[in-house]
């Protein structure tokens, strides 16, 4: 904390600023309070009912309010905490060793704004298993975070054949929290608007420079004047040093971590972004120069916001720029990668962590040479994951010696070259990498053995790896045998599920009722269900519950869901319900599911609420639902309504829809969007992809452009992909180009390509390449790939040695493919 008393601090108490609220420039160009008056949205309905529930029902709840900058996310937190619980504390750490270390009390708000710059790295994983544990373990606690959608993503996603490095991280952002979406335009109500204007000439202001796309919050902070000065180029309103520190700083963040930007990496990497004159003429304290223009205030927001990240009072070490210029610089150069000075300026970068992220990104934009480099130098900081990182793009760039010289003795780097030569097809090479993992010391690499000699059909040396692998304290070997011999030979995989509970192995008895149900017996798969729960695996006893059912003891199988709901496990009621529903018992599955509601599984209460209204009490549907919310399931709201729409309750679809958007779900109104589309109600339809639009979602009306383009209605799906685009959705564009080229028209698709490319959307420029390689066009194509590779798109990579492959003369070029695939594509 950056004093003793912020702890004890309610909202009104903190600088709004503090907490990233953003200002309003007055008439006179200065930047100062009062905070302009604040205008209602749906979302806050929604954020404010999550908070109250929080408070009146002594729980904990992680709410993640995501949208573009600007949108007013912080300010829609600052005033909901300020409203709901305007007498807890509000805990703001500073990062994310901060927010390891805060002692949260119950009753308080834990504050994190830019949520992304707490969760980066091994670091972020601390934080995040702290956090996790907080929201586990303190109530009532509320932590209010904000995030772009381009970093949840980021943060959220998993790529096809990567280790996953963030598990505690993505379980958070993924897992049941209030993930609430803002919308960057107000409403349009205009009449509110037009009246608080009329008070505020900083509102009015704001609202004659943002014209009809009512984005009244950008131009309240200054940030489109920010845009377009940027968008002149150097040497216009900024200075070419000025244009590049700006762009060197969004570069830097965009490629590294989210996070100020030190000094000397930042002056390192504008160098790259100067031409040679500028470099020539810029002169020996260019840095400071701009650095100073760029952090002091003038007419609106300073473009540059200067940090301190060295212990004690000093200078600025690190600088971060404005949040709305910098994202649209992330959109403008998404498919294009930076120069070479910002690669190795990284060396500057303030922790092993960074260096490794850097690094991550220059190999997913195939500059190996850099990524080998940083990958070297993150090792040497401590950094003992990038060991695993550089000993397999060694494998790429060097051969199979440096990559093992590389790995050393290092388990996971061993584990990481034998995943990667595996999927390679090399399965030799990726058996001795795995056999040295194991020696290392990673246990989880025996098992990987013993399926590669189960699958080469020796299973005789598969047992023998198990054995090993049993004698090294790792049973998972005997289970995944007995997994893989289950389908085709009983017995051997009884044999081998018999080995895994002869070592400790609980689930090994799972195994052992499989295979005695696959055989027919029933009675013995329930014997070793039943030694499985006493083994301690409680998903055994929805098992048993099954079992019992099938045997008709059905005493047996509520004794089944009751002793797993004692273990902490009410998978068996849930199950029970279902099968009772099955049977007709309508009645015993409804109970069933309050059992399984009272034991805290959400979506039994959404069962609940469709069970209700299939038996045509709309009015229990609705209280079901409603107690889902109040759980924190919006989507039975959801579910209900899609019911109703089905079976043609347009209006109680409606009010369903809204209770689901009111809770957080907007899923609803997208639903309802594309069902009365379909059903002929042009104007339902709209009306409700406007509502789902006005809680911050463009995929109605992106799922509307690519439903009329099916029709044949090219107008009205122009219409419809426009609306989404002016709502955020860069990939509005690139969908529709993918099913005008499913339907034949490839002019069409490729006009829609091209416009998602401009609207930022890096799936373009592979979606524009593949159709231009399909049509013959290879040197069209390789551009189009090219793009995509320096946006880092994973599959990109291929696309374009193939288009390379297919240009004259081919003889060259395939030697150029070649050396490319060891090489890499060099740093500009």
């Amino acid at each position: 904390m950056s004093d003793d008393e912020a702890p004890r601090r309610t909202v009104i108490g903190w600088d709004p600023v503090r907490l990233g609220v953003h200002l309003a420039p007055g008439r006179d160009g200065t930047v100062d309070l009062p905070l302009t008056e604040y205008l209602p949205r749906p979302h806050d309905e929604t954020l404010r009912q999550r908070l109250a529930r929080t408070a009146a029902t002594n729980d904990a709840v992680f709410v993640l309010l995501v949208g573009r900058s600007a949108s007013g996310k912080s300010r829609a937190a600052y005033e909901a905490v300020a409203a709901v619980l305007p007498d807890w504390p509000v805990v703001h750490p500073a990062d994310a060793d901060d927010l390891i270390a805060a002692d949260i009390g119950p009753r308080t708000v834990l504050w994190l704004d830019e949520t992304q710059r707490y969760l980066n790295g091994a670091m972020g994983e601390r934080a995040a298993r702290a956090l996790r544990g907080l929201l586990d373990r303190v109530a009532p606690l509320a932590v209010v975070g904000t995030m772009w959608p381009e970093h949840l993503r980021r943060l959220t996603e998993n790529r096809r054949g990567s280790e996953d490095e963030a598990p505690f991280v993505r379980a958070l952002l993924t897992g049941r929290h209030a993930r609430i979406t803002v919308p960057d335009t107000l409403s349009a109500d205009t009449s509110a608007v037009a009246a608080a204007a009329a008070r505020d000439p900083r509102l009015a202001a704001a609202v004659r420079a943002a014209g009809p796309g009512h984005r009244v919050l950008q131009h309240l902070t200054g940030g489109p004047e920010l845009v377009r000065c940027w968008d002149m180029g150097p040497d216009q309103w900024f200075t070419a040093p000025e244009h590049a520190v700006l762009t060197a700083a969004v570069e830097a963040r965009r490629l590294g971590p989210a996070d100020a930007v030190p000094a000397g990496l930042l002056k390192e990497a504008a160098a790259g972004f100067m031409d040679a004159t500028a470099r020539a003429t810029a002169g020996k304290e260019w840095f400071p120069a701009a650095i100073g223009t760029l952090t002091t205030a003038g007419s609106g927001p300073v473009p540059l916001i200067a940090e301190r990240h060295e212990p004690g009072v000093g200078d600025p070490d690190s600088y971060r720029p404005d949040d709305y210029l910098e994202q649209h610089i992330r959109r403008v150069r998404a498919h294009r990668a930076p120069p070479a000075e910002l690669w190795s300026g990284a060396a500057w970068a303030r922790t092993a962590d960074d260096l490794y992220a850097f690094g991550r990104s220059a190999e997913q934009r195939r500059r190996y040479g850099c990524a080998a480099v940083l990958y070297e130098n993150a090792v040497n900081r401590g950094r003992g994951r990038a060991r695993a990182a550089w000993a397999v793009l060694r494998e790429t760039t060097d051969g199979r010696a440096a990559a093992e010289e590389t790995a050393a003795t290092d388990p996971v780097a061993w584990a990481a070259l034998a995943v990667a030569r595996e999927a390679g097809g090399d399965r030799p090479a990726a058996y001795d990498a795995y056999r040295h993992a194991a020696r290392a010391g990673d246990a989880w690499a025996w098992p990987a053995m013993a399926r590669i000699r189960e699958e080469e059909g020796d299973p005789a040396a598969a047992d023998a790896v198990a054995a090993l692998a049993a004698e090294a304290g790792q049973p998972l070997a005997w289970r995944n045998l007995g997994r893989m011999r289950a389908a085709h030979d009983g017995p051997a995989a009884a044999k081998a599920f018999a080995q895994a509970t002869e070592v400790g192995d609980g689930w090994g008895h799972i195994g052992l009722a499989q295979v005695a149900e696959r055989a027919g017996d029933l009675r013995e798969a329930v014997e070793h269900a039943a030694r499985a729960a006493d083994a301690g695996v409680t998903a055994a006893w929805a098992r048993l519950v099954r079992l019992h059912w099938s045997l008709g003891d059905f005493a047996s199988a509520v004794a089944a869901a009751t002793g797993g709901a004692a273990g902490g496990n009410a998978e068996g009621w849930s199950l029970l319900a279902q099968l009772r529903h099955a049977d007709g018992d309508v009645s015993g599955a409804a109970a069933a599911h309050r059992e399984a509601a009272a034991l805290g599984v959400g979506a039994a209460w959404r069962e609940l609420a469709l069970l209700a209204e299939s038996d045509g009490n709309g009015a229990a549907a609705e209280e079901a639902a409603a107690q889902a919310v109040r759980t924190g399931d919006p989507e039975a709201w959801t579910a209900l309504a899609e019911a109703r729409e089905e079976r043609g309750d347009d209006a109680g679809a409606a009010q369903a829809a809204a209770e689901a958007a009111r809770a957080g779900d907007l899923e609803a109104w997208i639903t309802l969007a594309r069902g009365r589309e379909r059903a002929g109600d042009t104007e339902g339809a709209e009306r409700a992809a406007g509502l789902a639009a006005d809680r911050g979602s463009a995929a109605a009306w992106a799922a509307l452009s690519r439903m009329r383009e099916r029709a044949g209605d090219r107008d009205g799906s122009r219409q419809a992909v426009l609306r989404a685009g002016a709502l955020g959705a860069c990939d509005a564009w690139t969908a529709l180009g993918r099913t005008r080229e499913e339907l034949g028209d490839t002019a069409a698709a490729e006009r829609a390509y091209i416009r998602g490319c401009e609207a930022g959307d890096t799936e373009a420029h592979a979606a524009l390449g593949a159709l231009y390689l399909e049509q013959g066009r290879p040197a069209e194509a390789c551009a189009a790939y090219r793009s995509a590779v320096d946006a880092g798109l994973p599959d990109a990579w291929e696309e374009l040695l193939s288009a390379l492959a297919v240009q004259a003369p081919r003889a060259a070029s395939a030697q150029t493919v070649e050396r490319l695939r060891t090489t890499g594509l060099p740093a500009e």
